[in-house]
C-alpha cells in the first residue's frame, strides 16, 4: 500500500491523527494524564520534559481539543490539565500497543518467547510453525 503526500482537499483520519500525536512526547502526556488531571510541573517531572517543549505540546493539544487547561483562582495561579472525552478515547491507543507489546517486547537482557500461533495470525505461503521459510503477517 503506498502512502502519498497529504492533498489538502482530501481528509484522512489516519494522517490527521498520526500528524497530532507523532509529535515527540505527546503520547507520553496524554499517557500521564489518563488517570487524572495534573498541574504542570506534576507532568513535567513525570515525564522528564523542559518546560518550553512541555507548554509548546499542551497547547497544540488544547487547540486540538485532547485537553483542558484550567487556572486554578489561587495566587500565584496554578493551572490544571486534564483529557477532554476526545483525549480520553486515546486510551485505546494504549491498551492496544501495551497488548503488542506484551507479545512482542521484551525486558532489557530476557529472551523472547515466541507468541502462541492463533487464528489471529497467517503465514505467508500457507506454512505453520516456520516451516518453509513462513512469514508472520498480522491482522489490521
Amino acid at each position: 500500500m503506498e502512502h502519498h503526500a497529504q492533498d489538502p482537499e482530501i481528509f484522512c483520519p489516519a494522517n490527521a491523527a498520526l500528524n497530532l500525536l507523532s509529535e515527540r512526547w505527546t503520547l507520553h502526556i496524554v499517557r500521564a494524564l489518563l488517570a487524572h488531571k495534573k498541574r504542570f510541573n506534576e507532568i513535567a517531572r513525570e515525564i522528564g520534559l523542559n518546560p518550553a517543549t512541555l507548554r509548546e505540546r499542551l497547547r497544540a493539544l488544547e487547540e486540538e481539543g485532547v485537553v483542558t487547561r484550567t487556572v486554578l483562582g489561587v495566587m500565584p495561579p496554578h493551572v490544571e490539565y486534564a483529557l477532554t472525552p476526545k483525549g480520553q478515547a486515546l486510551n485505546g491507543i494504549f491498551e492496544a500497543l501495551a497488548d503488542w507489546a506484551r507479545t512482542w517486547m521484551k525486558p532489557k537482557g530476557a529472551e523472547l518467547v515466541d507468541p502462541p500461533t492463533d487464528d489471529a495470525a497467517d503465514l505467508v505461503g500457507g506454512e505453520r510453525g516456520g516451516e518453509a521459510g513462513g512469514e508472520r503477517v498480522g491482522r489490521l
